[in-house]
């Protein structure tokens, strides 16, 4: 009783602690566990839940300190226990919490729920090993509990999953789990489906087919059931993996009786019928005793071995649609069916009957309904240009919606529409628009345009979520006008498009087609101002941060949005972080629950999400961002590093490992199939994209090591008396500068001598690849900046200031060399020819007329943007410089003072250096001059005014919208200038502070 009374008393204490915590209320939090702790100093609990408040209040440094005591401590209650791991949780200090279960088990060998803890703990961190024997300990102490059991069976697979060796994992880890599955279904202890099916994976993962199939067909097999068509479902694929066709084909033709509409079914039957005929199969009753039975049978069902079968059996699911449900399966197979006939060439072709009729059939079924044109676009290939002319134009003839007497005819109902819309994509995917000359083009496109305002009559009644039934009118007229512009070269199609599109999304907010367009093309004409409104608009969460992140990510910098930079940049790496915590708890959930088959599943998307180019990008992109943004001296810098985490010795994002999970079919597209090689476009764009980043991730190593090198050797002088030159090793371009001495390999500076060479090597490398910058269609990627870069020559100024900073480094390191040497050469040419090409490659006017034709230069806000960074990026090398040159500077000048003689000459270096700042500053303020050209205020510039785009309507409301589009563009350019300005500013101060 006095035990029991005790546990109370602390739980009646803790109790106001946790409420506080639970209302988010933790300066509360902490004042109730000081109440707490007058009484009881040593309460470990009290002391952690205070550790928690103080964590979320930004109160590290206090909350380690109480926690690293309670730790040392070793506690062993539940409820110090869990406090401790939800504060190393919010930390990211998963091992802690292993260790904190690793000693609360050796005190209390005989708790489950403290070894239970101990084993969700190695999950955290991914240690199947230790998964095991943990385990297999909960297994030994609780024999009764067969998911212990299970967990140590799975922890076997997943050390066979993420063995580096194929051979060990085939030889150890997985033959281990099956014995120890079998040991259980030997003595008859299963009694869950999930054991049933790990033991069916750990089968299948040793290609273990047959003895898979035996365990499906026996008693055990008969748990399967918790989904429906699973059991049958395996059966066929593991039939297919032993070659038994004719049993996968009975099993695949059952299950489409079943579900006529299983599309993977019909992919899966197709190909089993023709491995059946490829192989030369014969129906078992007719290799026997000569009798021929009715039908081909197996204990499964029948089989289908013949093409007649195969269109017998097809007809048969068509006609019991037609008696119900219209389905689009059967209707697909027939066409699949030619598809795969024509590929193989076979004579027997004729017996499936003219592709086109099967065409007419299905549009005349489905054409109304907005899949069929993408349904049927999987099988243009099947119908020569002739045929496909032919029955486009019995479609549009069949729609009734052709111009009568100069007046069109609108569509009656939202399915008429999709009708014609069906029409419209196939004669897109045909190439017939990109025939039309360009001024039957444009009187098409406004004839698309009336159509989508006379449809608007038909969505009245819609709510804000609905999309308008006439909207595919309005999206296929903004493609066509994109055709135009891509055609002509003319910017005021792309212009008349953006105005089309926002009287859309007016109309529409829940139309995501018209955003994703729209966002693309006010970032080819340079305007980003608009996008954050129209991302934001369409409510992207969760895994759309990676596979679509790119619509923002190649555009929000090269437009000069910085700020906006950061933000997007930082919502996307939450996303990453954040799905890192809930993958883990899903993890854990899945072992609770026993749903094996979802590990793998969750550790591969988590790997593949950590492996993200679309992660690397903005992970790199958000850090240099902060070192541009963020500093406007030395100190700043410094300071800066103190919060970012890289380790410039480490490889950051290892190119091989990297994956592209950029999703680029999006945005709906109609181009014909020889025009948009999505697959080809997205390869070449990854390869890119991979070199931009290295590019980058190089850079920003480099300048971080330089910040930590001067952060070494700032804080003492040069050696005392020394005047020995440098050692003299070559840098890179046979550039000589200032080395690192061989003891001191483990140095930063040694790192950046180590990255400088493999720097130029890639931008050489890519140099020579990404000469021209590519061109990709407009529902597809978009270039990175590396050839613009490249063009600029900003690498060569780069390597060229990192030697400056080698140069320097050396004669802080070993002495100041000979006053009349030329080291301090280094310092000054060619950055002087380099510094004056940046800001004369800029100085275009923003708005530019060619032949009458106003358009925007794009490629200039691109241009400053990137020397503006570059600038940035030498601002950083150059406080470094300063910060090691001063106390040189200082014990030089004391020296001097000391000697009776005349006072030697001043080393050269000290001028150079002098020289080179003011340059850079001359640079910032010419960079500066040209970056108020971008704000409309300042220039005067009325882009109402600039005739960007012609009306294609007499409408109000589009004249409105071209107001409306004309103060959007001016907010966007005057965004992008005043940043650019205010960062120029930010440089220029910080230049003044390198002066020595």
């Amino acid at each position: 009783m006095a035990s029991r009374s005790h546990v109370d008393v602390n739980e009646r204490r803790l109790r106001p602690i946790y409420d506080c915590l639970d209302n988010g209320n933790n300066r509360k939090a902490i004042q109730e566990a000081d109440k707490v702790l007058k009484k009881q100093k040593d309460f470990q609990c009290a002391k952690v839940l205070k550790a928690l408040a103080l964590l979320r209040l930004g109160r590290q440094d206090e909350s380690s300190v109480l926690l690293q005591e309670v730790h040392g401590q070793h506690p062993t209650d539940d409820a110090t226990l869990q406090a401790m791991s939800i504060c190393y949780r919010e930390v990211h200090k998963l091992e802690a919490i292993a260790d904190l279960y690793e000693n609360a088990h050796k005190a209390r060998p005989d708790n489950e729920e403290i070894l239970s803890a101990l084993f969700m703990a190695h999950v955290r961190l991914g240690s199947y090993k230790k998964q095991q024997q943990t385990a297999m300990a909960l297994h030994k102490l609780r024999p009764s509990k067969n998911p212990y059991y299970f967990w140590a069976v799975m922890s076997n697979v997943m050390q066979a999953h993420s063995s580096p060796d194929p051979k060990l994992a085939k030889t150890m880890y997985l033959p281990l789990a099956e014995r120890m599955t079998k040991k259980y279904v030997d003595e008859d202890k299963i009694d869950a489906e999930a054991e049933v099916l790990l033991y069916l994976m750990v089968l299948e993962l040793q290609d273990k087919w047959q003895e898979a199939v035996n365990l499906l067909e026996g008693p055990l097999g008969e748990r399967v059931k918790s989904e429906l068509n699973l059991q049958p479902t395996r059966r066929a694929e593991l039939s297919c993996k032993l070659c038994k066709w004719d049993k996968a084909n009975a099993i695949y033709r059952t299950l489409l009786q079943n579900n006529p509409d299983h599309w993977q079914f019909w992919l899966s039957y197709l190909n089993t019928v023709f491995q059946l005929i490829d192989s030369g199969y014969t129906p078992p009753s007719e290799t026997g005793d000569g009798s021929v039975a009715n039908v081909d049978t197996t204990a499964e069902g029948k089989v289908d071995s013949s093409l007649e079968e195969v269109m017998e059996f097809i007809n048969q699911q068509i006609n019991r649609c037609k008696d119900g449900t219209l389905l689009r399966g059967p209707y697909l197979a027939q066409m699949e069916l030619v598809r795969i006939l024509q590929e193989r060439k076979s004579p027997l072709l004729k017996l499936a009957g003219p592709p086109s009729e099967l065409f007419e059939q299905y549009y005349n079924l489905f054409g109304g309904k907005p899949c069929c044109a993408r349904d049927l676009k999987a099988y243009i290939c099947l119908l020569t240009p002739e045929e496909l002319q032919a029955l486009i134009n019995k479609f549009v003839e069949s729609s009734q919606l052709k111009t009568e007497n100069g007046s069109p005819v609108y569509a009656s109902d939202a399915k008429h529409i999709c009708q014609h819309m069906t029409v419209l994509q196939l004669s897109r995917l045909a190439g017939l628009f990109s025939q039309q000359p360009e001024e039957e083009l444009l009187e098409t496109i406004r004839g698309f345009v009336l159509r989508y305002r006379k449809g608007l009559d038909l969505g009245k009644d819609l709510l804000q979520t609905d999309i308008q039934p006439s909207d595919q009118y309005l999206l296929f007229a903004a493609h066509l006008l994109v055709d135009l512009w891509q055609r002509t070269g003319e910017e005021k199609y792309v212009w008349q498009a953006v105005v089309q599109l926002e009287l859309g999304v007016h109309h529409s907010p829940a139309n995501h087609q018209f955003k994703l367009l729209l966002m693309r093309l006010y970032c080819e004409v340079g305007a980003f101002g608009p996008v954050p409104a129209l991302w934001n608009g369409m409510d992207m969460k969760h895994i759309m941060n990676d596979s679509l992140g790119y619509f923002i990510s190649n555009h929000v910098g090269r437009l000069g949005h910085l700020v906006a930079a950061c933000a997007m940049f930082g919502t996307m790496l939450r996303f990453f972080s954040v799905n890192h915590k809930e993958t883990t708890e899903y993890l854990l959930g899945a072992y609770k629950y026993g749903s094996f088959g979802k590990i793998r599943e969750f550790v591969d998307f988590r790997d593949r999400l950590q492996r993200s180019v679309q992660y690397k990008v903005a992970s790199t992109e958000r850090l240099l961002l902060d070192l541009i943004l963020e500093t406007n001296c030395h100190a700043n810098t410094q300071q800066m590093l103190s919060y970012i985490e890289v380790d410039p010795s480490k490889e950051r994002a290892v190119l091989s490992e990297l994956r592209d999970n950029r999703d680029f079919t999006a945005m709906e597209c109609w181009d014909p199939p020889s025009q948009f090689r999505i697959a080809e476009y997205q390869e070449m764009s990854f390869k890119e994209e991979k070199a931009w980043l290295h590019c980058r991730d190089l850079i920003l190593r480099i300048l971080v090591a330089a910040v930590m090198s001067g952060q070494e050797g700032g804080g003492g002088g040069a050696k005392n008396g020394s005047s020995s030159p440098h050692n003299g090793e070559t840098l890179v371009n046979g550039s000589s500068g200032g080395g690192v001495e061989e003891g001191e390999k483990g140095s930063m500076a040694a790192v950046v001598q180590e990255l400088l060479p493999r720097f130029v090597q890639h931008t050489e490398a890519c140099a020579k690849e990404f000469t021209t910058p590519t061109k990709y269609p407009i529902q597809g990627p978009y270039r990175t900046r590396i050839t613009t870069y490249l063009r600029g020559k900003h690498h060569i100024l780069f390597v060229r200031l990192v030697e400056c900073f080698l140069h320097v480094y050396s004669l802080h390191d070993n002495g100041l060399s000979n006053p009349e040497s030329k080291d301090g050469d280094v310092l000054k040419s060619p950055i002087t020819d380099l510094l004056k090409g940046m800001t004369e490659g800029s100085t275009q006017p923003l708005v530019k007329e060619e032949d009458g034709r106003v358009s925007i230069n794009v490629e200039l806000l691109e241009q400053l943007v990137i020397s503006t960074e570059s600038l940035s990026f030498a601002t950083t090398l150059i406080g470094v410089c300063c910060h090691l040159l001063r106390p040189l500077k200082t014990s030089w000048s004391k020296q001097s003072r000391k000697k009776k003689a005349k006072n030697p000459p001043q080393p050269a270096v000290f001028d150079k250096f002098t020289c080179l700042v003011t340059e850079l500053q001359d640079t910032a303020k010419a960079l500066h001059k040209l970056s108020t050209q971008f704000d409309p205020v300042f220039t005067m510039l009325n882009f109402s005014a600039l005739s960007l785009t012609d009306p294609l309507t007499d409408n109000e409301e589009e004249k409105e919208c071209e107001k409306t589009l004309c103060g959007k563009m001016e907010r966007s350019f005057q965004q992008s200038s005043h940043e650019i300005c205010e960062l120029l500013h930010n440089k220029l101060q910080y230049l003044h502070t390198c002066h020595i």
